[in-house]
């Protein structure tokens, strides 16, 4: 066999097991991470409901800042989350404190500046 086709069939085997990793190959391996589940707004009679849950999986008792903005008017949070709990976040968001309709919501791990999870909605309250 040549060597041109010795290399072709070495490279094809190397991508081939490039591939099986990344398809087989579970996306957290035991790292430890924070998440933010079941995150919904529900609309009630009187405005909405933002509402999610933070899970921690840090291996140690975790705080976490949440900030919320709506209509650009900041409210702040500050939870301890032990390790393996969770915590739920639960904001009544009337109507009349709308004017524009833009809810934010920012979450901070303690001790870091850039934010594990945000998430912007715009609401329709005519």
């Amino acid at each position: 066999m040549s060597r041109l086709r010795i290399f072709y069939i070495v490279s094809l085997l190397i991508l081939g097991v490039l591939v099986a990793l990344v398809v087989f190959r579970p996306m957290a391996t035991g790292e430890e991470y924070s998440e933010v589940s079941r995150e919904s707004l529900l609309q009630t009679e009187n405005g909405w409901i933002l509402q999610f849950v933070i899970l921690n999986r840090e291996g140690e008792d975790k705080s976490y800042t949440i900030e919320v903005l709506v209509d650009g008017k900041l409210s702040t949070a500050t939870v301890s989350i032990r390790d393996g709990e969770q915590y739920t976040y639960v904001r009544q968001i009337r109507s009349e404190m709308l004017s524009e309709g833009v809810v934010s919501y920012t979450i901070y791990k303690e001790g870091e500046t850039t934010p594990f999870e945000q998430g912007t909605y715009y609401l329709d309250f005519d």
